[in-house]
């Protein structure tokens, strides 16, 4: 099978070629980019000395961590033995989950925009069914509209909650009433729910968990790169009841064998360990959410609000330009963004991240301003 490569990859390799020589593209980042606090660097110290059993469903110290903090923050009672499987983070679970529970011409719904689980889907044989959702109910897919599209080749649902790129978050109804259309067609829900910590506004993130007494056939799939300014450590994990853990287990051992025991460690510590050095982050990127919009507002751009993430999905049409074409323009701008069709939406918007300095949202602002009034170019200035 040949595969594009994911869009966002095609981008960040277009972007590094044209930064070294450009000294007027705006420094943003999607997720926090610190450093590991003391307590993680000890761990991290001190497991590189030890010798450790092979446990290819990962460090028991890691998944009971994992199940207390489920427990404590959403009140979810999870087996750590049974239900949970440590991964090489949660794009590598979730390529995983496919394999294990799709068989070749399988169809799965994902209501869209949606992260860049195309070829994930179609490694697994199977064939993704986008299913638009509703920019003017802030970007909602409702259960009526994935009802429409099962097929009896339908297995499966694919979401993101909350959701990448447009921020929404499904409400305790909303999933709810998802959960229903997937138990009535008998149909597994696979949930990916990294940004859990980056909800600022709307009904507040819902674990599907949470529902599973409506459904038992629900798989979660999350990583501790944006949670815990993890990215550099490649560790997430899979949450699924035992009847579906089994097969999934076995397609891990297949991929990887076992995730690393110094990366669980320091995994193990990040969770454990104080919260404060990346709690002023977050604390930061609600405010930093309106500095960017407002400038789009003002540059007349439209977005919905979005209710969590670190991104905007901006309404781009009045440029005139579509796709590719239309991240060239901006990129000739020093702004970086990703034009929607990479997530299986209108090519007409891009996802701008929010993830930089007041300073770089407030000139993004400004240069957006000057492009839509026709100007080429705006003023530049050092905003590192």
């Amino acid at each position: 099978m040949t595969l594009d490569r994911l869009p966002a990859l095609v981008l960040a390799d277009r972007v590094r070629a044209v930064a070294a020589d450009r000294a007027d593209l705006l420094p943003f980042r999607g997720v926090p980019m610190l450093p590991m606090p003391p307590h993680v660097v000890e761990a991290v110290r001190t497991a590189a000395g030890q010798v450790f059993p092979r446990r290819s469903r990962g460090s028991g110290a890691l998944r009971r961590a994992i199940s207390s903090r489920l427990e404590a923050v959403h009140g979810l009672a999870v087996d750590p033995e049974r239900e949970l499987l440590i991964t090489h983070g949660a794009q590598h679970g979730m390529s995983v989950v496919l394999r294990a529970l799709l068989s070749p011409g399988d169809e799965v719904l994902v209501p869209a925009p949606s992260y860049f689980f195309d070829g994930m889907i179609r490694l697994a044989g199977a064939r993704p069914v986008y299913i638009r959702a509703d920019e003017g109910r802030g970007w909602e897919c409702g259960p009526q509209a994935v009802e429409a599209a099962v097929t009896p080749a339908t297995r499966a649902v694919l979401i993101c909650n909350p959701n990448n790129p447009t921020g929404h978050v499904p409400s305790r109804e909303l999933l709810g009433g998802l959960l229903d259309v997937a138990a009535r067609h008998g149909l597994t829900v696979l949930s990916d729910e990294c940004y859990e910590r980056y909800v600022w506004d709307g009904p507040g993130y819902v674990p599907q968990m949470l529902l599973r007494d409506r459904h038992p056939d629900l798989v979660t799939v999350t990583s501790l790169s944006k949670n815990y300014a993890f990215t550099s450590w490649r560790v997430g994990y899979v949450h699924a009841p035992a009847h579906l853990m089994g097969p999934i287990h076995r397609a891990f051992e297949w991929d990887a064998i076992n995730v690393g025991d110094v990366a669980m460690a320091a995994a193990h510590a990040v969770i454990t360990g104080p919260q404060d050095w990346i709690e002023r982050e977050f604390a930061t990127l609600r405010a930093r959410r309106d500095v960017l919009r407002g400038g789009l507002e003002r540059a007349g751009l439209p977005s919905v609000r979005p209710d969590a993430g670190v991104f905007v999905f901006v309404d781009c049409a009045r440029l005139g330009l579509r796709g590719r074409a239309l991240e060239r323009l901006l990129l000739d701008h020093g702004v970086t963004a990703i034009a929607g069709d990479a997530f299986a939406g209108p090519d007409t918007h891009v996802r701008m991240v929010y993830g930089g300095s007041v300073a770089a949202l407030e000139e993004a602002g400004r240069r957006l301003g000057a492009l839509t009034c026709g100007v080429s170019r705006a003023p530049r200035k050092d905003l590192s």
